[in-house]
């Protein structure tokens, strides 16, 4: 018997040593509801039962601090809105609603804001929130937002400069990439349908093409597909 209770006690502490304090407090709960607890791990049990308090405590308020500073960020500059933005998407948004409501409608940095508007998406958040943006106002709810990996106008402009890009030109489509993607999160709320996909694909070759070559690869993209410039998206 006495090897039984060995064990369990070694298991507890391996798992309070890894981290797992909910899964040893499980444990130590459990024996101590047993009928009969030899007193020495009776004992045993109540101390490491303490220690576990203290750790649990601890890490939660190391949570709670840590989403503090975090929300401090987002009213500090640029560098630290976007730092503070970026961690804040793996935490659950549901605990800073409010905080998150403020930020957006007092003229947040586009980007940092961005991450933040695609987190509620994706975390399907069912809250209406107002962002302020370049002195236009949008509302919306954060269930309805499409991460910009969802989006269909994303993903169809992505295929066309890869198509017309990727095998002649791999450098500028690199590039062409990333500002697509700039471009598709600064535009949430709201999304790209694949209808504006290939004026939306035009308009980032223009803009590379005209800081790279003055609009050489841009004209020979238009002529080599047919391609035709629609009002709407471009200039």
């Amino acid at each position: 018997m006495d090897n039984y209770y060995d064990e369990i006690l070694a298991e507890i502490e391996e798992a309070a040593e890894s981290g797992r304090y909910d899964e040893a407090m499980l444990m130590i709960n459990k024996e101590l509801r047993m009928p009969y607890v030899p007193p020495q791990t009776e004992s045993r049990l109540n101390e490491m039962k303490r220690d576990l308090k203290w750790k649990i405590a601890d890490q939660r308020q190391m949570k709670e601090d840590s989403l503090s500073s975090l929300l401090a960020g987002l009213k500090g500059d640029p560098k630290h809105q976007l730092i503070s933005a970026s961690k804040l998407t793996g935490r659950n948004l549901r605990d800073c609603i409010e905080e998150i409501r403020s930020y957006l409608a007092g003229n947040p940095v586009p980007e940092a804001a961005a991450l933040l508007i695609e987190a509620l998406g994706e975390q399907q958040v069912g809250e209406e929130f107002v962002y302020m943006k370049d002195g236009l106002e949008y509302t919306f709810w954060g269930d309805s937002v499409i991460p910009v990996a969802e989006s269909e106008g994303f993903n169809a402009a992505a295929e066309y400069l890869s198509s017309w890009l990727l095998n002649k030109h791999p450098d500028i489509h690199e590039m062409c990439r990333t500002l697509l993607i700039h471009e598709a999160y600064v535009f949430l709320p709201l999304s790209y349908e694949s209808e504006e996909a290939e004026e939306l694909a035009l308009d980032i070759v223009r803009q590379v093409s005209e800081m790279m070559d003055d609009g050489e690869l841009y004209r020979e993209v238009l002529e080599k597909n047919d391609v035709h410039v629609k009002t709407g998206i471009l200039n």
